[in-house]
């Protein structure tokens, strides 16, 4: 197995370290792995994307930006493996990875998702109800199923996996973006993950889906509590 991150430790943060294990328990699981990721923005960038923003994002969330800026639409086929896996869903039915938003596209989203909230605000039968906090800041999102949240003028700021609906019903809570990669990376060590090859035909590309075993839920819950009690 990947032993990457055991020279990472000081060398960089907590959360890189663990970002960097699991690209490569990736890239040993999945031989030719294609990276879906795009390249990772400046701080300066990244400042010049968020500086309307009604507060500021923590300085994990900062890392994770300039680590990588979300999931590429290849739009193509080159004959290398497709995998989408860095937030893995275990909660809603059908999900099997929470998609990687570019912050440009959260910052558009979240735009979008508070309008909704002001109009609701305004209007019946919503009137007065409050759906959306103005903080809540979305960094990925499965359709409209679930999406990763984190929480503006907290550093670091806790991530909340919640439904669409259910706004004020979290499916997780991880203390942080750290603690939420720490869990995921150690999943992949503990070989709690298992890799699925999509075989439906009509599909050119060479796509692997990777999911909890279903017979580990149980050990992945006792990592998610250990990072996160």
């Amino acid at each position: 197995m990947p032993t990457l991150h055991l020279f990472y430790h000081f060398l960089m943060s907590k959360l890189l370290e663990e970002l960097a294990y699991i690209f490569e328990w990736l890239e040993y699981t999945v031989p030719d792995l294609a990276d879906r990721y795009n390249p990772g923005l400046t701080r300066q960038q990244i400042d010049n994307l968020v500086k309307d923003l009604p507060f500021r994002l923590s300085e994990e969330v900062y890392e994770l930006y300039r680590w990588r800026n979300g999931e590429s639409d290849f739009g193509y086929y080159n004959g290398e493996c497709m995998v989408d896996f860095l937030f893995p869903d275990h909660h809603i039915s059908g999900n099997l990875s929470i998609p990687f938003w570019p912050l440009q596209d959260a910052i558009k989203t979240y735009c979008k998702l508070w309008k909704m909230e002001e109009s609701n605000l305004k209007n019946p039968p919503y009137e007065g109800a409050h759906l959306w906090d103005r903080k809540w800041f979305p960094i990925a999102s499965m359709e409209n199923k679930s999406m990763l949240i984190v929480v503006g003028d907290l550093n670091p700021s806790p991530i909340y996996q919640i439904e669409y609906v259910f706004h004020d019903r979290p499916l997780r809570v991880y203390k942080s973006l750290t603690s939420m990669i720490s869990t995921i990376a150690e999943c992949c060590e503990s070989d709690l993950y298992k890799l699925i090859r999509d075989d439906d035909d009509e599909k050119e590309e060479m796509f692997f889906y990777i999911k909890l075993d279903e017979e580990k839920q149980e050990a992945e819950k006792d990592t998610y509590k250990k990072y996160n009690s």
